[in-house]
């Protein structure tokens, strides 16, 4: 199951270069407060949020407050969010505090982001207080990062924050898909054809997989890989089991009790869904700018 942070989760601690190599921590101990971002270069939403977030960046630096700003898409296809891509943005001035590169995507699956623009505001003490989207609608300049802006306000001044959660709304995270395999397992092309037919019959036709042979034990005991084949997504295996890496063929168990060189094709399904959700696949997500039913509560 892929987790997902919520308010009051102790927020997940990493470590991240930014544009010049540099590694910068999360550290939420330094500061009054830290402000997570997971953002993109060539999202149209992350785009128009950036400025009000550089604005807050800004203007809270001297309330020692810490505004981490992080790229967690695949750059194979959004060369926009490659180191190259990114340090443009930064040398033209475009970037308010740390720009930090998510290459293994392991930041934004420990948060369990979705989207780009997410936000997550994160105490003195390291709780998750607020998360959500900066305010209530990209395409409002006027609204100035509000949502963000009250929750540091609130966890500045001791407060509970009146408005903890909120739903992200922008572009979706662009996720790693891998299929690992090994050349002793004669399972590689019906895993390959299994995997994409699965995508396809999800909707997500979009999403790139990237074939990818392992060779040596040396290159399984880095990779983590149990066995051929393994899917895997953000670096991480679907189907993660208890066994030491090694250059081996793959069982999994199916819904019947027998076991099989494959996984079965509803479960793949059921864990790609999960792994690859976007913001509006999620249990609650609400369209902030969609206007509440006549019925509804106030």
């Amino acid at each position: 199951m892929t987790a997902r942070l919520t308010v009051g989760d102790p927020a997940p601690l990493f470590v991240l270069a930014d544009t010049a190599g540099e590694d910068v921590r999360l550290d939420p101990g330094a500061h009054a407060a830290t402000v997570v971002v997971f953002t993109s270069s060539g999202c149209p939403f992350a785009l128009a949020w950036h400025a009000r977030i550089q604005d807050v960046a800004r203007a809270y630096a001297d309330r020692d407050v810490a505004v981490l700003q992080v790229v967690s898409n695949d750059d194979a296809d959004h060369p926009e969010d490659s180191p190259e891509g990114m340090r443009r943005r930064v040398a033209a001035g475009e970037l308010a505090g740390p720009f930090l590169r998510d290459a293994e995507q392991l930041a934004a699956r420990a948060y369990g982001a979705t989207a780009t623009p997410e936000v997550f505001v994160v105490d003195h003490a390291g709780t998750v207080r607020y998360h959500g989207a900066p305010d209530g609608d990209h395409d409002d300049p006027a609204q100035d990062a509000a949502w963000l802006r009250a929750a540091l306000d609130d966890v500045l001044a001791g407060r509970e924050v009146a408005l903890p959660v909120t739903s992200p709304a922008g572009c979706s995270i662009k996720w790693r898909v891998e299929l690992l395999w090994w050349s002793g397992c004669p399972t590689h092309d019906r895993a390959a054809d299994l995997l994409r037919e699965t995508l396809a019959d999800l909707g997500r036709d979009e999403v790139t997989v990237v074939e990818r042979e392992v060779r040596t034990r040396e290159e399984a005991a880095q990779l983590g890989f149990p066995g051929s084949p393994t899917f895997a997504v953000g670096r991480r295996d679907l189907f993660p089991v208890d066994t030491p890496p090694a250059l081996t063929c793959r069982v999994y168990g199916r819904d019947d009790g027998r076991s099989s060189p494959l996984p079965d094709t509803a479960e793949l399904a059921g864990r790609l869904r999960e792994a690859l959700a976007r913001p509006w696949d999620l249990p609650h997500w609400v369209d902030p700018r969609k206007p509440a039913p006549a019925d509804s509560p106030s």
